[in-house]
């Protein structure tokens, strides 16, 4: 009898320590699941802020080329002699100006 509560005891001890083992495990695994979907969603929201840097690096490299090339057309005797017709109002010796009446 007493070998029979004995083994009673001992198999009780067991199925307790598997439930302990079974809910660390369960626990275990409700962590990483959890990690793993604050990490996706950290991810997602990592990537579309790459996506968005990367859009903001093109649209300053095309000012950027936009800007030389403006330096290089203002730096043209073109582009002087256009300015200083028009702000200045100055013209070559040998020129005449036309304006029609009424304007001055």
């Amino acid at each position: 009898m007493r070998e029979v509560i004995r083994n009673t005891g001992k198999k009780q001890k067991r199925k307790n320590g598997l439930k302990i083992i079974a809910v660390a495990v369960l626990v275990l695994f409700a962590v990483i699941t959890y990690s793993s979907v604050e990490l996706q969603a950290e991810k997602r929201a990592l990537e579309k802020q790459k996506a968005e840097r990367e859009e903001q690096l093109q649209t300053q490299q095309e000012r950027s080329e936009e800007l030389k090339n403006q330096k290089a057309h203002m730096q043209t005797v073109s582009f002087i002699e256009e300015l200083a017709r028009k702000v200045l109002g100055l013209v070559y010796p040998d020129e005449t100006i036309l304006r029609p009446e009424g304007e001055e």
